[in-house]
C-alpha cells in the first residue's frame, strides 16, 4: 500500500524536523539510539507505520517485540504516543486553517480539496479520540461515588407469597417459631338462632338424625 501524501500545509511547515535516511537494512537489535529516534518521531505526530517505512528503521513487528520485552522502551513508547496526540492536534489546526487550493482559477470553490482536508482532519480526530479518549473523546464519563437506595413497595399478595415461602423453608429445616399462643375463644352464638340453640353447651356435640 502506497504512502498517502501529506497536505501542503504540513509539508511546508518549517518547524517540522527532517529525519535523514540511515541507509538500507532492517535492524533487529535494540539500541537506545534507535529507540530515542522512534520516540522522537512518534512524539512529533508520525505514525509507527510511516516511521518503519524509513530505510534503516526496524520493522513494525520488531518494534512491537521491543515493547513487549523491554519495559523501558514500552514506557518511552507510551509517553511518546501521548505527546504525539498533542502534535496531531496541532496538525488539525494547521490543516483546517490552510485554504491553499480551496479556490479554482475561475473563482469557484475547489470541493475536492476541501473534502480532502476535511478527511485529513476527521481521520486525525478519530485517532485522537480512540488513543486518548479521556482528553480528546466526545463522551463525558461521570464518576459516581455515593450510594443509591431503591425503595420497593410490595403488594399484599406478594407479602403473603413471601411469608408462605419463608414458613415452608422453616418447616423443611425443622425451625419452629417461638412465642406464646393465644387461647382460642368460643364462637359467638348466632343471634338469629333460637333460645334452644343459644342455651346449648358449646362443647356438647349436636345429635345427628341417624342417632335419634
Amino acid at each position: 500500500m502506497a504512502a498517502q501524501p501529506e497536505s501542503p500545509a504540513l509539508q511546508a511547515n518549517p518547524m517540522r524536523p527532517q529525519y535523514p535516511d540511515k541507509g538500507k537494512g532492517r535492524p533487529t537489535t535494540y539500541t537506545p539510539a534507535t529507540a530515542e529516534l522512534i520516540a522522537t518521531r512518534l512524539a512529533d505526530g508520525e505514525t509507527l507505520s510511516n516511521i518503519c517505512r524509513t530505510p534503516g528503521m526496524p520493522a513494525r513487528q520488531t518494534v512491537h517485540q521491543w515493547r513487549m520485552r523491554i519495559p523501558a522502551f514500552a514506557d518511552l513508547y507510551a509517553r511518546a504516543r501521548e505527546i504525539g496526540m498533542e502534535s496531531m492536534a496541532d496538525d488539525v489546526l494547521t490543516i483546517a486553517d490552510d485554504d491553499t487550493g480551496d479556490t479554482l482559477p475561475d473563482g469557484s470553490p475547489n470541493s475536492a480539496n476541501v473534502q480532502r482536508s476535511r478527511l485529513q482532519v476527521d481521520t486525525r480526530k478519530f485517532l485522537m479520540a480512540k488513543l486518548a479518549p479521556k482528553v480528546y473523546g466526545d463522551r463525558v464519563e461521570v464518576e459516581h461515588t455515593g450510594t443509591v437506595e431503591h425503595a420497593v413497595t410490595l403488594s399484599d399478595r406478594e407479602r403473603m407469597r413471601r411469608l408462605a415461602s419463608f414458613l415452608a423453608q422453616d418447616a423443611a429445616a425443622g425451625v419452629t417459631i417461638e412465642g406464646t399462643a393465644r387461647p382460642t375463644l368460643p364462637a359467638s352464638p348466632d343471634p338469629d338462632a333460637g333460645e334452644g340453640a343459644r342455651s346449648q353447651p358449646l362443647n356438647e356435640p349436636h345429635a345427628r338424625g341417624d342417632d335419634i
